[in-house]
Order: structure tokens, then sequence, then C-alpha cells
């Protein structure tokens, strides 16, 4: 399973790295969502080959999962149209939700490392 797993993150990373070469001569806002379509899965593969990981590392990254779905969508229509891409936001969601989601997160984990 674990195989499995590596495959279909290498897949994605393979098809991230398309994305980032097609995006290189666009917007900020498109590389960096490329970026994160790109380290998202990286990063996830890491801690799954370095298991034991500690659950207020792990949980943030389980939880990165979400915005890496919206990512796509979200590239495919700044590339599209780049006056979609706002000011206020990175890979589509606003700064808000990345600061209060990634506190929270790593606050989920350290209360789970507690119990575990």
């Amino acid at each position: 399973m674990r195989l499995v797993i590596i495959l279909i993150a290498i897949g994605w990373g393979v098809s991230a790295v398309w994305a980032f070469a097609w995006s290189t001569t666009k917007s900020r806002d498109a590389k960096m969502t490329a970026a994160y379509i790109f380290l998202w899965p990286l990063l996830a593969v890491i801690l799954l080959l370095n298991e034991p990981v500690a659950l207020w590392l792990s949980v943030p990254v389980i939880f990165g999962f979400l915005p890496w779905l919206l990512a796509g969508p979200h590239l495919s229509a700044i590339l599209k149209d780049p006056a979609a891409s706002k000011a206020d936001e990175v890979i589509g969601i606003p700064r808000g939700y990345w600061k209060w989601g990634g506190i929270a997160a790593v606050l989920l984990g350290l209360l789970f490392d507690g119990y575990a």
C-alpha cells in the first residue's frame, strides 16, 4: 500500500512540475499555486517515509490536503483569467483561513499528541 501511495504522489508530482513549468511566465499567484501542488505531496511522502512523526507536525500536513485539492481548479481559473487572482488570498484561500487554520491544526495535533 505504501508503494501505491508513493506512486500516486509521484504521478501528481510530475504533473505539478509540468504545471509549474507552464506557469513560469504567469502571475505570482499562479507560481505559488503550482508550487503548492508540487510541494504538498512531496511533504506528505516525506512524512510517510519518516514514521513515526509527531502529531503536531502531521495534522497540519494532513489538513493541507484540502487546499491542495482546491489548488488545481484555482490554477486553471487564474491561468484563463489573471484578474481572478485576489491580493488577500493565497492559492485562492483567504489569508485568515491559512493563519487560523494553521494555528488550529497545530493545536489539534498537540492535543492529540498528548493523548497518544
